[in-house]
């Protein structure tokens, strides 16, 4: 089964003499700060996204069922990939690193057991891994390939077109928040191996993906992926939406209901400041003490309606949903996922407004599957969404299995 993109891209170089309006109400970016950069300004600074994306080939329209060597073959391709990586930071330092005094070993290689593994991030904030800054130009195309290696055409797709609104936003505020796709980092916990666990993370702003690889199999959550703006509103790119299909199909299923059926679902007219299970105190800015972190496989249980109630046509939209985020990845591991996963087990909650560009949140959950939307901040213009297992998030039940067979062997 063949599953390529082929993307033409460049990222074109905004001009040192293009300013940022300063901004009176003490870096509180608005839509008036869009208009305040002019019709040119704004141009460049969006046109790392519109230049970047020029075409797309996907081969292969059917998915077969997917056998073990089919997802063998990702464990294969992904370790091949990261051991690359791993074999470029490995020896002596660089010219480079003795010149600037880092080492980008010790940045990118940690241990699987590294408490830093489970401290995903999704905000601007300093982060565990080795920056693209810091890469070498070939080092980058490995960490491309890397995410190729576990990403479908799709998915690969929304990662790159949020890390370009970086563009934006570094146009937008002045807050002195760290801003532009150099700030993106990866990290390998463990040694890439195919005999032996191990994990990696690429991270930056809304975009966290944490896979976990072991002998017994592949564990791609958490993963998140937020954007904002999640609507351009104004410029060339007006309109431009990297997660609209989540935020749609969601909207267009509650508007599906008949009055008893959002009686049901809608838990509040309130959405929440942001999803529940992220790691993220909103209201001090800052995380969230460790102990609590795993909180949210108690606290957050299966609300709203159930979807064995809903009509064939509303099923047919959750199911949508739940492609839309799962086949993100490869379809030898979104596959074996959605086949394991009964539709009718689980439910559909939604909090907020029912009009676009106002906020709202929905979740969609069922006995190991956690899917929170939530698009609040910016007066319902910025996207925080997260794909959750009750069982494998940071690939616990493989690596626990792992262990357990491990032992049983020794004695």
């Amino acid at each position: 089964m063949e599953n390529e993109a082929l993307v033409f891209y460049f990222f074109p170089h905004l001009d040192s003499d293009f300013m940022c309006p300063t901004n009176p109400n003490g870096g509180v970016r608005s839509d008036k700060a869009f208009r305040e950069l002019g019709r040119l300004e704004m141009g460049r600074a969006i046109l790392g996204i519109s230049a970047f994306f020029f075409f797309v080939t996907c081969f292969g329209q059917s998915v077969p069922e997917m056998s073990e060597p089919d997802r063998a073959q990702v464990r294969e391709d992904m370790t091949h990939a990261a051991s690359l990586l791993w074999s470029s930071i490995s020896g002596e330092a660089s010219r480079v690193e003795n010149l600037v005094r880092y080492s980008r070993q010790d940045l990118l290689s940690l241990s699987l057991h590294d408490e830093a593994r489970r401290d995903w991030v999704y905000w601007p904030r300093e982060r565990v891994g080795l920056p693209l800054q810091l890469m070498s130009a070939e080092q980058r195309v490995m960490v491309q390939d890397l995410l190729t290696s576990i990403l479908s055409a799709s998915g690969y797709l929304k990662v790159v077109h949020i890390m370009q609104l970086e563009q934006i936003l570094a146009v937008l505020e002045d807050l002195g928040l760290p801003r532009g796709v150099h700030h993106y980092v990866i990290a390998l916990f463990g040694r890439p191996s195919m005999v032996e666990p191990w994990a990696w993370r690429f991270e930056g702003h809304h975009v966290s993906l944490s896979v976990t690889v072991s002998p017994d199999g592949v564990r791609v959550t958490p993963s998140f992926l937020g954007a904002d703006p999640a609507e351009t509103i104004t410029g060339p790119l007006a309109g431009f939406r990297p997660l609209h299909a989540e935020e749609d199909l969601g909207r267009q299923l509650i508007r599906s209901m008949s009055q008893a059926q959002q009686a049901q679902a809608i838990l509040s007219a309130v959405a929440p400041q942001d999803i529940f299970s992220t790691n993220l105190d909103m209201g001090r800015s800052r995380n969230k003490d460790r102990s609590i972190w795993d909180d949210w496989r108690n606290t957050l249980k299966p609300e709203g309606i159930s979807v064995s109630s809903l009509g064939q046509g509303q099923q047919k939209l959750v199911r949508r949903i739940l492609e839309e985020v799962v086949t993100r990845y490869r379809p030898e591991i979104s596959m074996a996922y959605l086949e394991s996963v009964n539709l009718k087990k689980l439910s559909f909650a939604w909090m907020g407004s029912l009009e676009k560009r106002s906020p709202h949140y929905y979740r969609i959950q069922g006995v190991d599957f956690v899917f929170e939307y939530d698009n609040v901040q910016d007066g319902g213009n910025h996207i925080h969404s997260v794909w959750r297992s009750l069982t494998g998030d940071f690939g616990d039940d493989i690596l626990g299995q792992h262990y357990r067979l491990s032992h049983a062997q020794v004695d």
